[in-house]
């Protein structure tokens, strides 16, 4: 196809299950200015014959004579892409009929931005819904040096600044490397409106087949986050990092608030250096509530697994102790109505 305006990516490896409603969703799309790059990463299944089956002049089918990982495909893929969009798909998830027209629309009016992501909704692989995450983009970049919010297959992004800053370079957790670099040179953003139906499935990688490959690589990724704000000779635990991450379960073994407490504090501390280090999408604002709201989300989590005079006694320390009476008030009104009022309810109650 002649000078497509957008280059959809979508890598295929053993996606037979799922695989022709994933291409559906985008053959059917709204905006149909496409070319439509699918990369086979040497599947053993019938993943192969349903591409085939197809004889949409949108699409590029290539096929790795062995298997190069998803990094590499795609690396492969952008190369080759045609067009400077490029959107991300994968084989098992569902993009909502308008999802290319809306992202496209969005970098017509803002040229300036090179990454955007969508709100999606996580579904089983029956397409049961599970749940829509409403994450604010002005924490986004805050964010972004703890936790990957952002949905692969919901991306697109400019091909001239994911080659700028060097590609796909890890063998696990590609994406959430990928995001943050683009970030440390380019504007992100998230459309808060739902684009695509993200699924679960036991083939997900991050999810199952390798987790654990891809949890010690988010782990090194935010320990380098952190450094590049605070430098290298700065020390965190490998409990404090998880926690960071919001595996809190580290952390909680050490059965003392003493560790909590430290690693808020320093919390605090990575918090400032991110906001001393000029950036293009720094809003100082935002990064200011983005830690108010991760630092009492750790709080109320170890709070929780604390009883009687330790949890008063945590809430004093952290400067919470107005929370804890909040709560007991709450706990009381919901037992004397005997039913789950609202927090609007028990505050006029």
């Amino acid at each position: 196809m002649n000078n497509p305006l957008i280059t959809v990516l979508m890598p295929v490896f053993n996606a037979e299950k799922y695989l022709s409603e994933s291409i559906d969703s985008i053959l059917n799309q709204s905006l149909n200015e496409f070319e439509f790059i699918i990369i086979d990463d040497a599947s053993t299944d019938l993943s192969v014959q349903i591409i085939n089956s197809y004889t949409d002049r949108r699409i590029r089918f290539i096929q790795n004579q062995t298997n190069l990982g998803i990094s590499a495909s795609l690396n492969k893929g952008i190369e080759m892409a045609s067009a400077e969009l490029i959107a991300r798909m994968d084989a098992d998830d569902i993009s909502h009929i308008e999802r290319l027209q809306k992202q496209y629309d969005f970098f017509i009016a803002n040229p300036d931005y090179a990454l955007l992501s969508s709100r999606v909704q996580v579904i089983l692989p029956d397409k049961t819904p599970v749940r829509v995450d409403h994450f604010k983009n002005r924490y986004y970049y805050y964010n972004l040096n703890f936790i990957c919010w952002i949905y692969h297959s919901s991306v697109m992004y400019k091909r001239s600044a994911v080659i700028d800053v060097g590609k796909y370079s890890q063998f696990y957790s590609e994406d959430f490397d990928l995001w943050w670099k683009i970030s440390r040179k380019y504007k992100i953003h998230h459309m808060q409106e739902v684009l695509l139906d993200y699924r679960i499935t036991a083939e997900s990688l991050s999810h199952v087949t390798k987790k654990e490959e891809y949890e010690i690589a988010q782990h090194k990724q935010v320990l380098r986050n952190i450094h590049y704000y605070t430098g290298k000779d700065y020390q965190l635990t490998y409990s404090e990092i998880e926690c960071y991450r919001h595996n809190f379960e580290p952390l909680l073994q050490k059965n003392t608030t003493t560790a909590v407490l430290q690693c808020i504090k320093k919390l605090k501390y990575i918090s400032k250096r991110i906001l001393y280090k000029e950036n293009i999408n720094l809003d100082k604002k935002g990064v200011e509530e983005a830690f108010e709201y991760k630092k009492e989300f750790i709080i109320s989590f170890y709070a929780e697994n604390l009883k009687g005079i330790r949890r008063f006694l945590f809430y004093i320390q952290t400067g919470y102790f107005l929370t804890f009476f909040i709560r007991i008030r709450d706990a009381i009104l919901r037992r004397l109505f005997k039913i789950n009022l609202s927090d609007d309810e028990i505050e006029s109650a």
